[in-house]
């Protein structure tokens, strides 16, 4: 190509984005840039319709380019354009709030965005006795450690055992029990992998954006706010680091609750037939008689008391409010039961603070995602009797059983 046709081209692919750009501005067109402020406001449209859970997304973090269930979706052309409505979010305005002096403001305790899964608890509640008690059941399982985050090391060469490997084999008896109760279950890793604090939350809420922007479809209305949030979910698990310089806290690197994630936070608040367990375990070089399980879970007002505690000393009006629709009686309830359950099945692995009850500790994990979640710590490797049992195949099956069976007790006895 020549020089002159060379620039000809140019100047043909420049006057098209300049006519596309005015067709955007002037409403005929969609705009291509949404920008945070798509997630502020919108006009209110009620939707109380029962759906159907889609397909499992099998790309996490990797949104659809192309979508051939509805052709007209990335159309441009006018008629096509206006039979999708704008996605409805209201109310979704920090500067609207009232002042909360030095404490952070707190977001209203209802949705800004459309009900549009309604979890049938009752109907999971009332399978309890079948074979499959977890039909209709998502279980996210999350391994900590991986890749060169190898945790614990015990001996050495060949025959050294590895934290890391131990809670993915831990994560991988446990799905295998889920599944045959019918759970659907996915692992955010499933290979010798790392992944941060941040890609965990990342992975599990890109699980509900996919489903969630289907019955967003579904209803009618453009999914645009759905995919740009799937986009920087993308980008998290992309990064994966944790250290704030990294990029890859994302939207997840601020203090507070900005719009964009508490859109995030209102659909995982709807899933309620999903939980979130992520599997970790304990070691005290100083203490080594330290023994027994623990789980770890954070309920709203002790998110909110952390999160005032990282504003101290800053304008909180120059910050995110607090999200406040938050299960903090499952997340309790589903703490207890990991641990009671554990220390029925293995009387040595009984709770290490002699309590059943879960305890209450900031983790990023449990602090940045709004499923009914709960860190969980079977025993400590420190300890020669925990290890023992952890490093035993038959001690981790027994584990799995009981994860198993507190998640089966969740949901057979659901807390209104």
């Amino acid at each position: 190509m020549t020089r002159k046709n060379s620039l000809h081209v140019l100047l043909v692919l420049l006057a098209v984005s300049g006519v596309l750009l005015i067709l955007s501005k002037t409403n005929v067109l969609p705009s291509p840039f949404g920008g945070s402020a798509r997630f502020q406001s919108s006009d209110p449209i009620e939707s109380d319709s029962e759906t159907t859970l889609s397909s499992e997304s099998q790309h996490i973090g990797e949104p659809d380019d192309n979508d051939t269930q509805y052709p007209n979706l990335n159309a441009t052309e006018t008629d096509a354009v206006k039979q999708w409505m704008e996605f409805p979010i209201i109310g979704n305005d920090p500067d609207a709030l009232d002042d909360a002096g030095e404490s952070l403001r707190r977001w209203p305790a209802e949705l800004s965005i459309p009900r549009l899964h309604h979890s049938d608890l009752n109907a999971i509640a009332a399978q309890s006795g079948d074979s499959r008690p977890l039909n209709g059941v998502t279980v996210i399982l999350s391994a900590a450690r991986g890749g060169e985050d190898t945790g614990v090391v015990l001996g050495k060469g060949a025959d050294a055992v590895m934290e890391k490997t131990i809670l993915l084999d831990l994560a991988e008896k446990t799905g295998d029990i889920l599944i045959k109760r019918g759970a659907t279950v996915v692992q955010t890793r499933t290979t010798d992998e790392s992944c941060s604090y941040f890609a965990v939350v990342a992975k599990a809420a890109d699980i509900v954006l996919a489903r969630y922007r289907d019955l967003v479809i579904e209803a009618g209305y453009h999914p645009d706010p759905i995919d740009q949030l799937r986009l920087l979910m993308g980008d998290v698990i992309r990064i994966n680091e944790n250290s704030d310089a990294s990029g890859g806290r994302g939207l997840f690197g601020t203090i507070g609750t900005p719009p964009q994630l508490r859109v995030l936070y209102d659909i995982e608040h709807q899933y309620t037939d999903i939980l979130l367990i992520h599997l970790t375990l304990g070691f005290d070089e100083d203490d080594p008689s330290v023994s027994g399980a623990q789980a770890y879970y954070m309920s709203a007002d002790f998110i909110s008391d952390v999160n005032n505690g990282y504003a101290e000393g800053q304008d909180a009006l120059n910050l995110p409010p607090n999200y406040t629709l938050i299960d903090s009686a499952g997340r309790a309830n589903l703490a207890l039961l990991l641990k009671s359950h554990l220390s029925r099945l293995e009387p040595r692995l009984r709770p290490v603070d002699g309590q059943e009850s879960g305890k209450q500790v900031d983790l990023a994990v449990l602090r940045l995602s709004n499923f009914v979640s709960a860190v969980f710590e079977p025993g400590y490797l420190s300890n020669e009797s925990d290890r023992s049992i952890l490093t035993s195949d038959d001690g981790r099956a027994n584990i799995a059983q009981a994860i198993a069976n507190a998640i089966c007790q969740y949901y057979a006895y659901p807390i209104r």
